[in-house]
């Protein structure tokens, strides 16, 4: 039924029981007016046949309190669809995910008034996104949950606008390190940790021969003698900062210290582990404060093949001995993290994933797998049990490998950790290769337990059926499409579940359907114009789950006229999609019979909001100056979470290879004191000349080895050491660049 059929539909009174709990389901409605709450009252109506204004009780809800009588009021009358008993408000609110919660709060005054109200707020937290920054903030009781609704708002919106609230150089730098919004780095032979989130004025200081004599055996000997040292940044979270340092060509050390400003709450001191390491080959170091994972790529024992192990430790108990041997991750290919291979923990558990196969499996099947574990805190295996996942076919086209990306991510709306990886492609035979990340949920550790529950007790069948594991072949003759590999002296750790993917489903034609939800293509409306830049001008790539949004730093040198050399120009890319309204349905009864055979997740579609490049092309030159200070885009390196942007970027010195710290912010909470004023006007940048930032001359560091791996200057004996670890101001203050946009409305500011 359309809005505007005769007004002879507005003459019917009909009654209605409202479905209870989570049947009464906006589907996928983008509520930004208040008639889109009009047809969201008729999609919850199965036998609806008239649209209603105003809700009153009926004769009979006195004896059946779920009835409602729908009275339709026509002519004159004021509509008030708010003056809804809360119930039924309460009900259809819940529904709602925190961007229709804020659209909906926007249609006038009484709403914005009713959806200040923490019940209803909480309800769309928890639907939606219960496990963001701001919504566990507001679990906690730090802030309402109203307000993180707010917060959560302004941040995606910003980010798929690409509109920013803030830039600002926050330090000069040999290196840098930035996670959970924090910014670790190394500057003048001191370790320098800046909470950015909190817009921090202050930072702490760590002296790094002074701790290093402490805590290392024989570096005053080493630094007698003049032994270079070499610092790489490797993890930073829950306060907890993890380093290596290599002292001359053999002697390498993992050492985790508390970074946080008044230390540990015990006695324990700073140092939280230490060890020297024989191998650092393809290093990564995952923790959480309380458990530590570190693993490398080497052959062990007496193997020849190189594979991966890891090895687990207790952080609580302040134990430098293993306790545990090694977990070993057998036939675990990939070997480039971040590319084909990824670690990351959750809920004290490693998760590690990878997309690479071994060469001769790949060749038995006509798919690609995900394979993944899961490594529990004190595990007594041995080696670790490897399981499948469906990934791809290789009829659906080739793949450009040098724009591959993979991560482990949390779903801010389940607390699933999720595999989210960046594939270019050349699909169905195309000519050109177009941008798709894909995301594919993995069970938690609790529901792992339960399932490997299961695959114990199939195995234990299997071997009773063969009890000669020598005479096992290489393909399984059992019934499953994907069999068991197995190998050597017996059963392989490598698990294949039948088409064990959630986020896509085969048709009897054995294509593969992935929903929308589970997958997003760069350019997957064809109307949207393409604004595409090659792999050298792209300096950094990731993607923004929460706002959906391709985020990318590129180099777009400004364009003249004039003969001269081009000055290169940062500038960020951004192509962010939003949800399709819902399509009108003439027929109800065929309407229905589509939403009962297809799955919620199934009819999420979606609409590209297009390429958007940020600063202007006519934008004021102090903020492009700020963005490239040397007018070359050289050594770029970048880090980003669902509200900041951090890079560094070469500068014009004297000293060799400094780098200046650059932030981008989206959460418009993040406001430093040297952040400037400046007001929009028609996508233009005004600024009074009184209030341009002045240069101050940069601070001298250390050469670096690369770009993660910087060299500690030896320093003069007869100097006083300082504390190892001190609080100073931040170096942001002193260098005082940085812009603030005064933005239209922020949910943030309407806060009380």
């Amino acid at each position: 039924m359309s809005w505007r059929e005769p007004d002879r539909l507005l003459s019917r009174t009909w009654y209605m029981t409202p479905p209870r709990g989570p049947s009464l389901s906006p589907r996928v409605l983008g509520v930004e007016s208040f008639f889109l709450l009009l047809r969201l009252l008729l999609h919850t109506a199965a036998d609806a046949c008239c649209l209603s204004r105003t809700f009153v009780p009926s004769a009979a809800a006195n004896a059946r309190p779920s009835r409602f009588m729908v009275m339709v009021a026509s002519g004159n009358s004021k509509t008030s669809l708010y003056s809804l008993p809360y119930d039924l408000l309460y009900q259809i609110v819940s529904d709602l995910d925190y961007t229709d919660y804020i659209h909906l709060s926007r249609t006038n005054r009484t709403l914005y008034s009713l959806l200040q109200n923490e019940l209803l707020a909480k309800r769309s937290i928890e639907k939606s996104v219960r496990e963001a920054k701001e919504a566990q903030q507001a679990f906690a009781g730090k802030i309402s949950f109203r307000e993180a609704i707010g917060r959560i708002y302004d941040n995606k919106q910003a980010v798929a606008s690409a509109n920013p609230y803030a830039v600002a150089v926050l330090a000069y730098a040999s290196t840098f390190l930035y996670q959970d919004g924090v910014l670790s780095y190394y500057c003048a032979n001191e370790i320098r940790i800046l909470n950015v989130h909190q817009a921090a004025h202050t930072e702490q200081v760590l002296d790094v021969r002074n701790v290093f004599r402490r805590i290392i055996p024989a570096f005053r000997e080493d630094e007698a003698q003049n032994v270079s040292v070499q610092l790489s940044f490797l993890y930073y979270s829950a306060g907890v900062l993890a380093i290596l340092a290599e002292i001359g060509d053999t002697n390498a050390w993992l050492i985790l210290l508390d970074v946080t400003p008044h230390g540990p709450a015990c006695n324990r001191g700073r140092l939280k582990f230490l060890r020297q390491l024989e191998c650092t080959r393809r290093l990564f170091v995952r923790h959480n404060g309380s458990h530590l994972f570190y693993g490398v790529y080497s052959t062990v024992g007496l193997s020849s093949d190189p594979q991966w192990s890891v090895q687990w430790v207790d952080l609580a108990r302040n134990n430098d001995e293993l306790a545990t041997e090694p977990i070993l991750l057998d036939r675990f290919a990939g070997t480039d993290i971040g590319q084909n291979v990824c670690f990351e923990i959750f809920d004290n558990h490693l998760y590690a994933v990878t997309s690479a196969l071994d060469s001769d499996e790949e060749q038995l099947h006509r798919e690609s797998f995900y394979e993944w574990t899961c490594i529990s805190p004190a595990s007594r295996v041995r080696r670790a049990k490897i399981r499948r996942i469906f990934r791809r076919l290789h009829t659906e086209g080739p793949i450009n490998d040098t724009w591959s990306e993979m991560s482990l991510r949390l779903d801010e709306a389940t607390g699933r950790p999720m595999i989210t990886e960046c594939r270019r492609e050349w699909l169905q035979g195309r000519t050109d290769n177009v941008r798709t990340y894909y995301t594919e949920p993995l069970m938690r550790p609790s529901e792992l337990s339960t399932a490997m529950a299961e695959d114990d007790s199939a195995t234990n069948t299997r071997e009773a059926e063969q009890p000669t594991p020598r005479d096992t072949p290489l393909i399984s003759a059992a019934s499953s499409r994907y069999p068991l590999i197995t190998g050597g002296a017996g059963p392989s750790n490598i698990t294949v579940a039948e088409f064990a993917s959630a986020a896509c489903r085969k048709t009897p034609d054995g294509d593969v359907v992935r929903p929308d939800k589970y997958k997003h293509t760069e350019y997957a409306d064809s109307s949207v114009p393409k604004r595409d830049f090659i792999l050298a001008r792209t300096k950094y790539r990731a993607y923004n789950p929460s706002a959906a949004a391709f985020v990318d730093l590129i180099n777009d040198p400004e364009p003249s006229t004039s003969v001269g050399v081009v000055q290169d120009r940062l500038r960020l890319r951004i192509c962010s999609r939003k949800r399709k309204q819902p399509k009108e349905v003439e027929d109800p009864q065929s309407k229905r019979q589509k939403q009962s055979e297809t799955s919620e997740s199934e009819e999420q579609q979606y609409v590209s909001n297009g390429v958007k490049l940020w600063p202007a092309d006519d934008a004021d030159q102090d903020v492009l100056d700020l963005l490239c200070p040397a007018k070359r885009a050289s050594n770029v390196h970048g880090a980003a979470d669902e509200r900041t942007l951090v890079y560094s970027v070469d500068i014009d010195t004297d000293e060799p290879h400094q780098q200046a710290i650059i932030l981008v912010g989206f959460d418009p909470r993040i406001r430093l004191p040297c952040m400037r004023s400046r007001k929009r006007k028609l996508g233009d940048l005004l600024i009074d000349t009184k209030d341009r930032p002045m240069d101050i001359d940069l601070p001298r560091l250390e050469d670096i080895i690369d770009s993660s791996k910087v060299s500690v200057e030896g320093s003069q004996h007869n100097l006083p050491r300082p504390r190892s670890v001190r609080t100073e101001d931040a170096m942001h203050l002193s260098i005082n660049r940085g812009y603030w946009f005064d933005r239209g409305q922020s949910c943030t500011n309407n806060i009380a």
